[in-house]
């Protein structure tokens, strides 16, 4: 991790790293942040600190599109919302931005397309954890999306094959650590997945996929 110090009016100059890797800016306001990046810039901003990620793995990216393909092709059919990401911003709060590998919000809560981000809490978020960012996602993120009350947060881990799912009932979250069987969310209502899909190598017909989910439940 690489970690640099933002003044007012200075620029930080970084000299080429290893990959993967995670850089951290201190001393970025929001108007700093829209500053320092644009569409193709990877960064999330939590409380000053400007964090910027390397580009995905092929593996991250692989198993991050394939589960957002369902569940945006089953709240599509199902009209129950909008699913999107890792594109996007979601600003949680003042000085809270963060970019999910695929969030969830329902019919009525979608904002305009021309927005330049989400302002508020997902319904349902989730994260896939890599190497660079396996700490800072499960521990700062996750904590900043239960202070916000995301109603459910997935984290995925094809390191040890498994998905942890944090649930909001009344104020407090309850996890749930799955390696096999069917995976089911609360908050895309109706939505499930078989564990094993995630794992495969390579990863199961996305289209196929969706079909099942769509006829047997």
């Amino acid at each position: 991790m690489v970690e640099v110090t933002l003044g007012r009016g200075s620029a930080a100059r970084m000299k080429s790293v290893d990959l993967p890797y995670t850089i951290r800016l201190y001393g970025v306001t929001e108007e700093m942040f829209d500053e320092l990046t644009d569409e193709d810039t990877k960064a999330e901003l939590l409380d000053g600190v400007m964090i910027v990620h390397s580009p995905a793995t092929l593996e991250h990216d692989d198993v991050a599109g394939f589960l957002r393909f369902l569940m945006r092709g089953y709240a599509g059919v199902k009209k129950l919302g909008k699913v999107l990401g890792p594109d996007s911003l979601v600003r949680l709060r003042p000085g809270r931005r963060f970019g999910p590998d695929t969030y969830f919000l329902k019919k009525g809560r979608i904002p305009p397309r021309k927005a330049k981000q989400f302002e508020g809490m997902p319904d349902l978020v989730v994260e896939v954890l890599s190497p660079s960012n396996r700490d800072f996602d499960l521990e700062e993120k996750r904590e900043a999306y239960r202070e916000a009350g995301v109603s459910e947060i997935w984290f995925l881990d094809p390191a040890n094959e498994q998905v942890i799912i944090d649930s909001r009932k009344g104020k407090k979250y309850t996890e749930r650590v799955i390696e096999t069987g069917t995976i089911t969310s609360t908050a895309l209502q109706g939505f499930w997945i078989e564990a094993d899909w995630l794992w495969a190598d390579p990863l199961p017909n996305d289209l196929e996929c969706l079909q099942k989910i769509l006829n047997e439940k």
